[in-house]
């Protein structure tokens, strides 16, 4: 090996030097986020706030036992807690991922029940549901698509926002009108145009 060596280039050392430490651990490989895959979500601890989500004529959105749904509330009623939705944002290093903040979305019924916002199917429907929650939120998610999580993206040249399903792209979070004139249901829409008013909400501040 030695004699090898001694008829190398300067260059040509340096390199085969360079490539021994390296195989021989000598040099160490920085290894960024060693705990989470590329197709993971990770709990941003710091990245929590809490927000009442509303639609068109003063609608907010709730839970109760019966689900989740769009109801009028006046300044007073929006202190319940059954409208004030927890936003944990997540991290991923998915670069196919679509655009905006990964979330999941949990609020505190009446009877003190936690729930999350949860993607489902019955059969060819696609549909959204409130979800109990036993307990506290994943650190860390092991695959790209989850039933709770959405994609929260700024509506460009708006200060509202709409909801991406992870699980399904293009389903949006939405809405539709129930069977009585004053409820509208919370829905699952698939949208396939860059506006769709039904899928736009405002975030304010409880």
């Amino acid at each position: 090996m030695f004699k090898a060596l001694s008829g190398m280039s300067p260059s040509a050392h340096c390199v085969f030097v360079f490539s021994l430490c390296y195989l021989c651990g000598l040099i160490p490989c920085k290894v960024e986020h060693e705990d989470f895959e590329l197709d993971d979500f990770k709990k941003e601890t710091k990245k929590c706030f809490q927000k009442m989500i509303k639609i068109k004529n003063n609608r907010f959105l709730v839970v109760d036992e019966e689900g989740l749904k769009f109801k009028e509330r006046n300044k007073e009623q929006c202190k319940a807690d059954d409208c004030r939705f927890n936003i944990q944002v997540y991290r991923t290093n998915d670069i196919d991922r679509p655009r905006g903040s990964a979330v999941i979305l949990s609020v505190t019924s009446p009877c003190k029940q936690t729930y999350m916002v949860c993607c489902e199917k019955n059969g060819d429907q696609k549909g959204v549901s409130a979800k109990p929650l036993d307990q506290p939120l994943p650190d860390q998610i092991g695959r790209s698509k989850h039933e709770a999580v959405f994609y929260m993206e700024l509506i460009p040249g708006t200060s509202q926002y709409r909801f991406n399903s992870s699980l399904w792209c293009s389903w949006y979070l939405s809405f539709e009108d129930g069977p009585e004139a004053a409820l509208m249901k919370l829905v699952l829409r698939e949208v396939h145009k860059d506006v769709d008013e039904n899928c736009s909400m405002d975030l304010l501040t409880c």
